[in-house]
């Protein structure tokens, strides 16, 4: 053994010991252990892929989320949950729980649709009433799909040809009843780029055969060789994991090396298509999911339970972990498929967790977005939670399909008592997590709630702590089963309807203090509330009724469910935002009922400076309703967000905006405005906030109008008076985070300046948001000042060529539209040389592209996108740099359609440029083979109908050195309103760029050692 491998085996051999002693000491001293060694760590997850596993969606730039503060006596915080390491009384749960035990999810399906889920740790093995928990599990990704194949026994030994390939039959208990025997194999080599060593040893080319027969007619059997050593004696039998509900593990029988660590698993056999499913949970994501939903017991630690331990599960096996934890072609239609179904079956209700999502590029308008909102409208009792994404604090963040209209769309929240014992944070109410998406464009999220918690997780994982809105989700559904089950038992006429679940959840909701409806949507779950609102709407024979509602967004070509201007372009005198309501027509109806009904509905604005122009709308028939909104400038100088709703209630129902709560409403329509501060010569292109006052857990937004001129912008920081942490994210144009910086606690620097130039200026509307990174109540407010400042250049007559001997030149005209002087030290850069591919992918799911390191190269940078209505076809899609033997160099996924790959060659110490923000980067390859292929493959969400594909690829070979152009003059010094001509030029040859590729590289305008100003340019 290497002293690497010893160093391992001691840290984990150390791990184990620690990780026992904090089990038998958890119940009383958690707290304690807690503040002496938790390190805060807030991984976002939203979704399985490489957030993770499942995918972790990018961390804050600067500060980290969670910082430790001076403590605070615990009575001080609000909630008191019994397990507050998963708080169940943040949504007084525990108060329903306590007066109702049996309401606990008994009688109720959760299906997880995820990693897949362990089928074999403490917490998901039995309910509450002690049945078994887990009763079925399928995999639609095919990441253990294993092909068999007839082969021959002979006596001990079966045989593939003349190859032995196992051996130790003569011990099985079973035998084939027809003489027939198949083979089949798992070969480790496929999991090379996800969880790679199945078995522990230390190695990861094993390959588990598979021996399937049938015992008796139309029953198969399968034994797994789970520890890889060809050897069936030491092996038990299994069979369809819903018939008994039989598992077995993958192991290592070398227990010093892989630490008794194990990999649980279940087996479903397809003899029609002569497959063996081999279901595990290779990313871990699931299993913790699962255990947050339906845990009963988690850990063995008695009364540890998630929301709904009642509750059985279906456990789903979507995505591809091995391709960084994607969804593949159909596997989520085919999950949503077996959900209906199984919904339409079984008398029991169902309810569908998914902490999943990519980004949204037409919010709600993706093929998976309208063909789910369908499916659910043909499945009314099926309830779907989704997870909003790990986007935030930017607004129109929300992930796909999070943004259906018919699922509940869950944020994440931090309650009180989680933030004490898990992260020791002193705060007295929950509140949001920064990272939590936000809506817009979009009415979402629907409802927030508790997004950590120690939860189930699989024996190889060391850590038991998520948070995201992945963690929200599972919470939500496990709500969603509370409700059911409880329905169910009190009334056993009472018909599951999934609309009238979600809708009784946001109207009994509790809305945080501060926050906008875009941010919460109706607040926080409460159980008590919802289960009161429920039971009074079926004494009174009432059934709310599905209302869609369409809003013009100036910024889209489609509409919204929500209105939103964020550039300040809201209509304003006689103009008016029109607002579509659709109700969907009461149940039970006859069709002349339908056809001649009348209804009426009073509307009530929560915001001064917003209100319908009529008070009152009326319906006749089936026909849509339109509500005219108009909007009071004088109420809206201010920069910064405005966003409220106007309630409709029915008519003649209580005194408006009185007597009626908002439990009674029948519809919301929400309404958003930005309002951006804005540059041009009168300010100077200089916006300087003073004095700006950041509570705890509060984002102050602000908005500024970035000029299509500007080449540069310059952010500075400043927070002298205070010791706290602050993180300032910045959004672009369409929503998506472009940058951040902040300032740490404690830090002897309290001022930090950011400088954006080249790629990263988007003209457009900018969001900055200013937070308090999360601190306990007794830290008291921030004050903080913040300077923005544009640049803008004009750039004309741009020519940059290659001179007759062979040497670069460049000539440009700068201008100088504002009236300050500009002055700068100008070069210009030859960097390597790039081209463009436009492809068609006329059908199928795959795009690859083969690519070599060539001689003087020290890398490559691939610049992917796609148009959004492209985009907008699929679940997901991952993007991978493979070599020869399959192994990932690079293993990612796009979270919008446009995705950055910088491929690292040998051991070149000089970095490629990190051209955006979160592009993601390959560790230098130093492979004796130089070839390499782009793989790009697309989860389509619909293959049966299949869609061509656009991709245009942007790629940038660089040079093992650049060649730098001198500037004549030397010096740039633009007057206000002013031009300048620049020659730049050297005495180096310009090399030779390949068939197909032009030079490229910058002009470089350096103001400072830290901030310049780049103009690409190509030769």
């Amino acid at each position: 053994m290497g002293a690497v491998e010893g160093l391992k085996l001691f840290q984990y051999r150390l791990y184990q010991l620690l990780n026992n002693l904090f089990r038998m000491m958890r119940r009383f001293f958690y707290c304690c252990i807690l503040v002496l060694f938790a390190v805060p760590s807030f991984a976002q997850v939203s979704k399985p892929r490489s957030v993770t596993g499942p995918t972790l969606a990018p961390a804050p730039v600067m500060p980290s989320p969670i910082m430790p503060s001076p403590a605070m006596p615990a009575d001080k915080v609000g909630t008191q949950s019994s397990w507050s390491f998963l708080s169940l009384q943040a949504t007084r749960i525990e108060t329903f729980l306590k007066e109702h035990p049996s309401y606990d999810g008994r009688g109720v399906i959760v299906m997880i649709f995820d990693t897949g889920v362990d089928p074999g740790v403490p917490g998901l093995l039995t309910t509450s009433e002690g049945h078994h928990k887990i009763i079925d599990v399928r995999d639609f990704s095919g990441t253990g799909d294993v092909p068999y194949e007839e082969a021959e026994r002979s006596g001990d030994e079966l045989r593939l040809g003349n190859r032995i390939v196992l051996k130790g039959l003569n011990s099985m208990s079973l035998k084939a009843w027809d003489g027939h025997y198949y083979y089949g194999a798992l070969n480790e080599k496929r999991f090379q780029n996800g969880l790679g060593d199945l078995n522990f040893n230390g190695k990861n080319d094993d390959v588990f055969g598979v021996l399937i027969f049938q015992d008796q007619p139309r029953h198969w059997i399968a034994y797994v060789d789970s520890d890889g050593d060809h050897d069936l004696s030491d092996e038990h039998p299994v069979t369809d994991y819903h018939e008994r509900y039989d598992t077995f593990a993958f192991h290592s029988n070398d227990t010093s090396g892989s630490g008794a660590r194990h990999l649980n698993g279940a087996v479903n056999i397809y003899p029609d298509r002569k497959i063996a499913s081999i279901y595990f949970d290779d990313g871990s994501h699931g299993t913790h999911v699962a255990g947050i939903a339906s845990g009963y017991d988690i850990d063995n630690e008695k009364g540890f339970n998630g929301v709904a331990p009642g509750a059985e599960i279906v456990a789903i096996k979507f995505a591809d972990n091995n391709a960084g934890g994607v969804t593949v072609s159909g596997s989520m239609q085919h999950a949503f498929e077996y959900a209906a179904a199984l919904a339409d079956t079984q008398s029991k209700p169902v309810v569908v967790n998914m902490s999943f999502g990519i980004g949204n590029e037409l919010e709600g308008q993706s093929i998976m977005d309208k063909w789910l909102d369908s499916l659910l409208t043909a499945t009314p009792n099926l309830s779907v939670c989704i997870s909003a994404g790990n986007e935030g604090t930017g607004l129109s963040s929300i992930g796909l399909p999070g943004s259906a209209e018919r699922v509940i769309t869950s944020g994440a929240a931090l309650p009180d008592d989680a933030a004490r014992d898990l992260y020791n944070i002193y705060i007295t109410h929950p509140v949001l997590f920064d990272f939590s998406s936000r809506g817009g464009e979009l009415a979402k999220p629907d409802i927030v709630s508790p997004g950590t918690a120690v939860s189930t997780v699989p024996d190889y994982i060391g850590g038991d702590r998520y948070n995201g809105t992945s963690m929200s989700s599972p919470y939500t559904t496990g709500c969603v089963a509370l409700l059911l089950s409880a329905m169910n038992q009190q009334f056993p006429d009472w018909k599951p309807n999934a609309y009238e679940i979600k809708r009784a959840m946001m109207l009994s909701a509790t809305p945080f203090e501060n926050l906008t409806p875009l941010d919460q949507g109706f607040g926080m779950i409460d159980i008590p509330n919802a289960y009161d609102l429920l039971v009074r709407w079926h004494r009174k024979g009432y059934t709310p009724v599905p209302v869609k509602i369409a809003a013009a967004i100036p910024s889209a070509i489609q509409n919204g469910t929500a209105a939103y201007f964020r550039a300040g372009n809201y209509p304003r005198d006689a103009e008016r935002e029109m607002f579509t309501v659709q109700p969907e027509g009461q149940i039970g109806l006859t069709p002349h009922q339908k056809a001649v009904g009348m209804e009426a509905f009073d509307l009530v604005s929560d915001a001064p400076w917003m209100s319908p122009v009529e008070s009152s709308i009326y319906r006749r028939g089936e026909g849509a309703m339109h509500v005219a909104v108009r909007y009071n400038p004088k109420l809206l100088q201010k920069p910064g967000l405005y966003s409220g709703r106007i309630w409709g209630f029915e008519k003649g129902r209580g005194i408006a905006g009185e007597t009626r709560g908002h439990s009674e409403s029948q519809f919301e329509l929400v309404n958003s405005i930005a309002v951006p501060y804005t540059f041009s010569d009168q300010n100077d292109y200089h916006v300087a906030l003073q004095g700006v006052d950041i509570a705890p857990s509060v984002v102050e937004r602000e908005f500024f109008a970035i000029p299509p001129s500007t080449k540069s912008v310059t952010m500075t920081l400043s927070a002298p008076n205070s010791k706290g942490s602050v993180s300032v994210p910045i959004f672009d144009n369409d929503g998506k985070e472009l940058s951040g910086f902040g300032i740490r606690r404690n830090a002897s620097q309290r001022t930090n300046t950011l400088y954006l130039s080249g790629d990263q200026i988007k003209p457009g509307i900018w969001e900055v948001d200013l937070s308090r990174t999360m601190s306990s109540e007794d830290e008291g407010a921030m004050t903080l000042d913040l300077t923005v400042v544009a640049q803008p250049l004009d750039v004309s007559e741009v020519n940059a060529g290659i001179d007759r001997n062979a040497n670069p030149k460049v000539d440009i005209t700068i201008s100088n539209p504002s009236d300050r002087t500009f002055s700068a030290r100008p070069e210009a850069i030859l960097s390597g040389y790039e081209r463009t591919i436009d492809t068609l992918i006329a059908s199928g799911d795959v795009f690859e592209l083969p690519f070599n390191n060539r001689p003087g190269e020290r890398g490559v940078v691939y610049k992917v996108s796609m148009p959004p209505e492209d985009y907008d076809l699929f679940t997901d899609i991952t993007c991978m740099v493979v070599r020869p033997d399959s192994s990932a160099v690079f293993n990612s996924a796009f979270d919008y359609r446009e995705k950055t790959v910088v491929v690292n060659f040998g051991e070149s110490k000089k970095a490629l440029p990190q051209t955006e923000p979160e592009s993601d980067t390959s560790d230098s390859d130093s492979s004796d083979d130089p070839s390499y292929t782009l793989l790009i493959r697309g989860g389509l969400a619909l293959p049966d109908h299949p869609h061509p594909w656009h991709l245009r690829i942007q790629e940038y070979r660089y040079l093992n050195e650049n060649i730098t152009l001198d500037s004549d003059p030397s010096t740039l010094d633009l007057s206000p309103f002013q031009s300048q001509e620049l020659t730049m030029h050297s005495g180096k040859t310009a090399p030779d760029a390949p068939e197909g590729y032009r030079l490229f590289g910058n002009v470089v305008l350096e103001q400072t050692a830290d901030d310049e100003i780049r103009i690409p340019i190509t030769f």
